[in-house]
């Protein structure tokens, strides 16, 4: 009798075992979407790229010279959220489009943040033109180098995510304008004077925000910062003719180096201000936070 239970109790877990390799191999292999698509350059002298993706993680650098631009997309989690990309010349200008938009759920999962790191796009463009770049980034991390790029106009707009942005070389145009809206996030720009831009607007909301002026201003060039509640770090080179003007108030505090004399209340200057014609002049306004203003 006792053999006779115990060889019923090994043929239940044979049985099992063999229900076990059985069932395994039924379990769907993870579907990563991958896209890869070039757009070849050809009579356009101009180039407008609209970027936006609610979630993920955004690569933009320079690419070669005759592709007018280079899109690669993985997605390691599911094919539900589509990447569009389109693309028509209109007259001497190229018009990109690039869309990700999450349409599942308004609010994100807990994991969601986490997930949406293994979404991830990488631009290449042209350096052979002049570029416009509108880039809108919901959720997420952002890496936008516009090194050797020929930057026209720029306008950034993050959500909650961390970027940075930087650029290594001297913009061969000018830019005519570059705002930067960030809101809950982390932002860090390096070497922003070799954009060449002539007017910089930057918003802050909530967050942690790093704004270096490197670089050599070729033109007289205006930056106006405004955050609300967080921190602000600006540096400038010691090279850089510069005008600080800050609204002073009770409720954020103001350190500023000794590379400024403060000409009068709210108004900074460096000592090259006064003999330099591309001065730059940076205004900045707080509301709830710090603000540290560093000469390098």
């Amino acid at each position: 009798m006792h053999s006779h239970v115990m060889t019923n109790r090994h043929l239940h877990k044979k049985l099992l075992l063999s229900w076990a390799l059985l069932i395994v191999p039924l379990v769907p292999a993870v579907a990563i979407q991958e896209l890869h698509k070039e757009i070849p350059r050809g009579k356009e002298k101009t180039l407008y790229a609209l970027i936006d993706i609610s979630f993920g993680t955004l690569t933009i650098e320079r690419g070669e010279p005759e592709k007018l631009a280079v899109v690669d997309y993985q997605d390691e989690n599911d094919d539900s959220n589509k990447l569009q990309v389109s693309y028509s010349p209109s007259g001497d200008e190229g018009r990109l489009k690039i869309r990700l938009r999450k349409s599942s759920k308004f609010w994100r999962d807990e994991d969601d943040e986490g997930d949406s790191h293994d979404r991830k796009l990488k631009l290449k463009f042209s350096d052979a033109l002049p570029i416009t770049l509108e880039i809108e980034l919901g959720a997420g991390r952002g890496d936008i180098d516009l090194t050797g790029l020929q930057v026209k106009d720029l306008k950034v707009s993050t959500g909650a995510s961390s970027v940075t942005l930087r650029c290594d070389e001297p913009n061969r145009i000018s830019a005519n304008n570059i705002t930067i809206e960030s809101g809950v996030s982390k932002f860090t720009a390096t070497n922003l004077c070799n954009t060449n831009f002539r007017t910089l607007k930057f918003s802050g909301g909530v967050g942690s925000y790093k704004l270096d002026f490197g670089g050599t201003p070729r033109q007289r060039a205006d930056a106006h910062i405004e955050v609300g509640l967080g921190s602000v770090s600006v540096t400038v080179p010691k090279h850089v003719a510069t005008r600080l003007l800050y609204d002073e108030n009770w409720f954020s505090s103001f350190d500023v180096d000794r590379g400024f004399t403060k000409e009068r209340s709210g108004v900074y200057v460096s000592d090259e201000s006064n003999r330099e014609d591309n001065v730059l002049t940076i205004q900045i306004e707080s509301g709830l936070g710090s603000v540290k203003v560093r000469r390098k």
